[in-house]
C-alpha cells in the first residue's frame, strides 16, 4: 500500500458470484476483503459454494498485490445474521483503525445480505455502499430457454419456495420535508444563477409555503425585518443543512453549494407530492 494512502476495506457475500466480487477490488485498489459466504456444518468443501468462493479468493490472490481476504461463515438468507455481521465488520474495522475506507457491495449474494448490507451502511458514517452492473452475461440468449423454462413456459432459477419471512423492521427517519423542498430552492436558484443569499431566499421560501415562522409585522420597519428573518433563516435552513452535510461553503465565494449528499436528498424525497406545510 502507497505510503500516507488510506486503508481501503471492501466486504461482499459469494453464493454464485464471481466477477461482481473480485472487479471492484481492482477498481477500488482495495487492501483488505471481507467476504461473507455460507457452508452447513459438515458440508463438502468441494461442494458448489465452497468452489464459488476458492475462486473468488483464487482471482484476489492473482492480483499479487497481498490483498488480505478474511473469511466469515454465516448464514447469508437470514436478514438478521447478515445486518449484525455487516455492522460487526464495519465497526470492529473502524475501531481499529478510524481513517480506514470502507466500501460495501450489495450487488453480490443473496436478497438477504443486499438489504441488510445497504441498510448497515446507511447507519454507519463514512461507509461506501456500491452496486456492480453487469456488462456481459455467461448465459447466451439462446441457452435461456433451455436453463429457465420447463415445459415451454418460463420458470426462473428457482422451481419452488419456502413461505414468506417477514423481515426484522428498523425505523429509518425520511428528513423533514421543509428542509428537503428548502433546499431544493436553493439548488434551482443557484442552478439558474438567481441570488441566493438570505433576502432572496426568504421570500422564495415564503412563496413557496415554506417559511416556519411569522415575521411579517407593520408596526416594525422594512429594514428591522429583514434582519430578523436572516437570523431565522441561517438558524432554521442554512444551519440545519451544515449539519446534515447537505450544503457546504464554496471556497471561492462566499455562497454555498449543494454537496453530493444534499443532491441526493432533493433527488430521493418529497419529489412527487405537492407542498407541504412547514413543519
Amino acid at each position: 500500500m502507497p505510503s500516507g494512502r488510506k486503508k481501503r476495506i471492501m466486504i461482499a457475500c459469494v453464493t454464485f458470484e464471481t466477477v461482481k466480487v473480485t472487479d471492484p477490488v481492482e477498481y477500488y485498489e482495495i487492501n483488505k476483503v471481507h467476504i461473507i459466504h455460507y457452508l452447513k456444518e459438515g458440508a463438502a468443501k468441494s461442494g458448489t459454494y465452497a468452489a464459488f468462493y476458492d475462486r473468488v479468493v483464487d482471482i484476489i490472490d492473482g492480483y499479487r498485490r497481498g490483498i488480505e481476504v478474511v473469511e466469515h461463515n454465516e448464514r447469508v438468507s437470514d436478514f438478521g445474521v447478515m445486518l449484525r455481521t455487516v455492522l460487526a465488520i464495519i465497526q470492529g474495522e473502524k475501531a481499529e483503525d478510524p481513517d480506514c475506507e470502507i466500501y460495501v457491495n450489495v450487488s453480490s449474494g443473496t436478497p438477504e445480505y443486499a438489504a441488510a448490507s445497504a441498510i448497515a451502511s446507511m447507519m454507519e458514517e463514512d461507509t461506501v455502499p456500491f452496486s456492480v452492473g453487469v456488462k456481459e452475461y455467461t448465459v447466451s440468449d439462446d441457452m435461456i430457454e433451455k436453463l429457465y423454462y420447463m415445459e415451454g413456459k418460463p420458470v426462473g432459477l428457482a422451481k419452488a419456495t419456502y413461505e414468506p419471512r417477514a423481515l426484522p423492521t428498523y425505523v429509518i427517519e425520511m428528513p423533514p420535508e421543509y428542509l428537503v423542498r428548502g433546499l431544493r430552492i436553493l439548488a434551482e436558484r443557484s442552478a439558474a444563477k438567481l441570488p441566493t443569499s438570505s433576502r432572496f431566499m426568504v421570500a422564495a421560501l415564503k412563496e413557496a409555503g415554506l417559511w416556519p415562522r411569522d415575521t411579517e409585522r407593520s408596526d416594525v420597519p422594512a429594514s428591522k425585518v429583514r434582519q430578523t428573518e436572516a437570523v431565522y433563516y441561517q438558524r432554521d435552513f442554512t444551519y440545519k443543512w451544515l449539519t446534515l452535510g447537505w450544503i457546504k461553503r464554496d471556497p471561492y465565494g462566499r455562497k454555498y453549494i449543494i454537496s453530493a449528499l444534499g443532491q441526493n436528498a432533493i433527488e430521493t424525497f418529497y419529489v412527487d407530492r405537492g407542498l407541504c406545510s412547514s413543519r
